[in-house]
Parts: C-alpha cells; sequence; structure tokens
C-alpha cells in the first residue's frame, strides 16, 4: 500500500470515530430528554398530591377547631349544670332549715310501690 491509502484509510477511521462519538452522544441526550421529561412528570404529579394532601390538611385542621369549640362548650354547659346542681341542693338545705313543713315532708318515706318503680332504674 502506499502513503495515500494509509493517509485516506487514516482519514476513513477518524470520520468513522466522530460519527461513532456523534451517534453516542446524540443517544445519550435523547436519553438525557426522555429523564428530564420523566423527571417534570413525577414533579407534577408530587406537586398535585401535595395540593391534594394539603387539602385534607386543612379539613381535618378545620375538624380539630370544630371539636375543639364543641368541647370548650360541652365543658361551659357541664360547669353550669353543675353550678345550678349545687345551688339547688344549698336552696333546698336552706329551705329544710327554715321551713319545718318542708323538712316533715322530706323526711317523709317514700312508698314502697313508687321505690319499686324506680328501683329497677
Amino acid at each position: 500500500m502506499t502513503l495515500r491509502a494509509y493517509i485516506a484509510l487514516a482519514v476513513l477511521l477518524a470520520f468513522m470515530g466522530l460519527g461513532g462519538v456523534a451517534l453516542y452522544y446524540r443517544a445519550e441526550a435523547a436519553d438525557a430528554a426522555k429523564e428530564a421529561q420523566q423527571a417534570i412528570s413525577d414533579r407534577d404529579k408530587a406537586v398535585e398530591a401535595n395540593v391534594a394532601l394539603q387539602g385534607t390538611v386543612n379539613r381535618l385542621r378545620a375538624a380539630y377547631d370544630r371539636n375543639d369549640k364543641l368541647t370548650a362548650e360541652l365543658e361551659q354547659k357541664l360547669a353550669d349544670a353543675k353550678t345550678a346542681v349545687l345551688e339547688r341542693k344549698d336552696a333546698l338545705t336552706a329551705l329544710k332549715e327554715t321551713d319545718a313543713t318542708v323538712h316533715d315532708y322530706l323526711r317523709t318515706p317514700v312508698p314502697l310501690s313508687l321505690r319499686r318503680l324506680y328501683a329497677d332504674r
């Protein structure tokens, strides 16, 4: 072979090498584009899931606040009822001490038939 043939072969091999490298980088670029698109899709799904979960969290917080409000109202009603019972007890005690008729009435035994009626409860 002549020197020209070797040079032509070297140039041919160089171009083939450049073509191979170009094809490799082209394939890598396509893979990178697919990965980037998948990452964007995954991010969008995560954002949608976060929005849905935030709505759930907001509903749970609202329910928690309503429960706190209802609990506070029930505690207040219970305290009011307790106060009313104590006031009535004190009033009855005072009435027993000051009025002999009430004192005698309250000391009267409950009839047996009435006692049986309330004993089952």
